[in-house]
């Protein structure tokens, strides 16, 4: 479930106390190309989740597993509140990984994942953090999600024609959550459904030509 404002001062449920922090810095890419305008969207791995991403670097990622929070029956708030202070603690102070270096280990992976030659980010989307049942570590976890859009890629015709992933053009529509009959992760639409976000994006629409 994503945290919403709505919910910042409710009380978490004890059986859905998290146990582990995660974290992925995504990077959005909005293009108007052949008729078609919206973000680019990965299925990076169709055979384990077959779900649609944007482009995440997960090499660099604060991760904690076995965490115990200090406060008993903690709101949301205070889930986040604590994540952010270790993360600024851990990630930030102990390990050097600023805001600048993460920016720049985004962008290192992205012009890696798909060949490409320079790519820009101007602008920061607003983050998520979302409170999920991990199947795979069996444990509830609080990831965070660190949002950029880019707003140049100079060779944009490779990226838009990769074939190292599946990848679809998502219209800024918070409602549509298939695409294909292929599921788009949940961060997504409620990031499209933040008015800030679609200024974001928009103001750094990538014109493609034919």
């Amino acid at each position: 479930m994503i945290i919403t404002k709505e919910i910042l001062n409710q009380k978490v449920p004890k059986d859905m106390m998290p146990t582990r922090l995660d974290s992925a810095l995504n990077l959005y890419t909005n293009v108007h190309y052949k008729n078609e305008t919206g973000i680019i969207v990965y299925n990076t791995n169709p055979e384990t989740w077959n779900c649609l991403y944007s482009f995440y670097e997960l090499n660099h990622k604060f991760t904690i597993d076995n965490y115990n929070f200090n406060i008993e029956n903690p709101t949301y708030r205070e889930l986040i509140e604590e994540y952010k202070s270790m993360y600024q603690k851990v990630y930030e102070q102990e390990k050097g990984y600023t805001k600048e270096s993460r920016m720049n280990t985004l962008i290192d992976e992205f012009k890696k994942t798909f060949n490409l030659d320079s790519v820009n980010i101007r602008d920061e989307l607003e983050p998520i953090f979302e409170l999920k049942y991990s199947k795979s570590k069996n444990v509830w976890t609080l990831y965070y999600f660190e949002n950029y859009v880019a707003n140049d890629v100079d060779n944009i015709n490779d990226l838009l024609n990769q074939n190292l992933y599946e990848q679809k053009i998502l219209p800024l529509d918070s409602s549509i959550n298939k695409i294909d009959g292929i599921d788009i992760t949940s961060n997504i639409p409620f990031l499209l459904s933040i008015e800030f976000n679609i200024e974001k994006l928009n103001n750094n629409l990538i014109e493609v030509e034919k």
